[in-house]
């Protein structure tokens, strides 16, 4: 278990309640906005003021680790292209296989987090968000705020730099022009979404305009504004295979026609349809599979280290965590130890196919909350802008991590 700093030692409730609201107005006001999250007809606390204490060693290697699993996710989308009949082992939906092989983006995604279980037992890769991921708006501006108020060194004082670098990049890898305009979307009823898609909107070098979601015009001749202005670059915070379910207020099928639109390439988008096919749980049993047929040594040896062994069934396992394979937030998870039910959700995802991975237990960490101490279950995570590690993302729940699991900043120690 990590150490924490707490602004409210020893423990007083009030007087915790009391700060945490002064801390979420300035949270607010920077753009994090969900500091506390209603759900079940009541709040929830989803950030603590505590601040863990990391030492160096430990960051250094969660920022090693990073590189290293972001190599072998390149190698691995690699070999897929190389063989394109590996798909129907991913569990994407058949519409839009033609739309992922075909596409030939120079990175799979330019925005991804990581998730690592760090322990005295090492630490392990247990599954990587590149199509949509979120946690940049807490790695960046409550990250920042947190260690202002505990006074010490902030680990992430270049990720806006990195940010405006990784776009500045899509602007070359697209040839963008200086008078196209970028249109970020967010679903316009979430929150997290929506001010996560402001963040990266406010470090676009170039022209870009936030549209919601639901303000899309999609028709057979393209993808437009209200006003009528044509849509040709795009990042949406949106799942790119939810787009299959849109469908108009008579019933046509706008998001298929949507899709069309991007594979005739009318429409860019950011990240590139490739990071779905990467997104896929699926590409850790491929790893698992191919560890002797797809790599080199040294990779063997990375994934030997860093990477949790998968499989598209049970088999025989004792011990595994069971995961459908585009599911998100924790959903649809089965958590198994020694044949013993740990925790589950059944209530999501239950239609598609599933991976079993190898059990590998979380460990215990305590923070403060305004209830008073709470011990769960800590995940990081680690951000990386065009391939460059660009923060991390310390959560702490149960034992599935849940979009209830709660964000904790951190501090370096020598």
């Amino acid at each position: 278990m990590l150490s924490y700093l707490s602004l409210t030692k020893p423990f007083d409730q009030n007087k915790y309640v009391e700060r945490f609201d002064q801390l979420y107005e300035k949270m607010a006001q920077a753009g994090f906005t969900w500091a506390t999250l209603y759900e079940n007809y009541e709040d929830h606390q989803y950030m603590t003021d505590s601040l863990l204490q990391v030492p160096y060693s430990m960051h250094q290697e969660i920022i090693d680790a990073t590189r290293a699993v972001e190599d072998i996710y390149k190698k691995t989308f690699e070999m897929i292209r190389r063989n394109p009949n590996t798909i129907h082992r991913l569990g994407i939906p058949i519409m839009l296989w033609d739309l992922l092989l075909e596409d030939n983006s120079t990175r799979f995604s330019y925005f991804t987090r990581y998730d690592f279980i760090a322990s005295q037992n090492g630490l392990k890769v247990i599954e990587a968000n590149t199509d949509t991921p979120v946690g940049l708006v807490e790695t960046a501006i409550a990250q920042r705020i947190l260690a202002m108020e505990h006074q010490v060194a902030n680990p992430h004082e270049k990720i806006d730099q990195l940010l405006k670098e990784a776009w500045e990049q899509i602007i070359k890898d697209y040839h963008m022009r200086s008078t196209d305009t970028l249109y970020i979307t967010a679903a316009n009823w979430h929150e997290e979404d929506k001010q996560t898609a402001s963040y990266l909107m406010k470090h676009f070098p170039q022209q870009a305009t936030y549209i919601p979601l639901e303000d899309i015009v999609v028709t057979k001749d393209g993808v437009f504004t209200p006003e009528g202005q044509t849509i040709t670059y795009l990042y949406r915070l949106y799942p790119l295979e939810y787009f299959l379910n849109e469908k108009s207020d008579t019933g046509e099928s706008i998001g298929e026609q949507f899709l069309v639109h991007v594979m005739n390439r009318k429409l860019m988008l950011f990240n590139p349809p490739a990071a779905l096919l990467m997104q896929s749980k699926a590409i850790m049993a491929l790893i698992t599979e191919k560890k002797r047929d797809w790599y080199t040594r040294s990779e063997q040896e990375v994934i030997e280290r860093y990477f949790l062994r998968t499989y598209d069934e049970q088999a025989g396992l004792f011990s595994y965590v069971k995961k459908p394979v585009l599911g998100r937030e924790g959903g649809g998870i089965q958590i198994v130890e020694n044949n013993a039910i740990l925790d589950e959700d059944i209530d999501h995802y239950q239609e598609q196919a599933m991976v079993y991975q190898d059990y590998f237990p979380m460990p215990d960490q305590t923070i403060d909350t305004w209830d008073g101490p709470y011990t769960g279950k800590l995940l990081i995570g680690s951000h990386t802008l065009n391939g460059v590690p660009a923060g991390l993302f310390f959560r702490v729940g149960e034992y599935i991590t849940g979009n209830l699991s709660m964000f904790v900043g951190y501090t370096i120690i020598k």
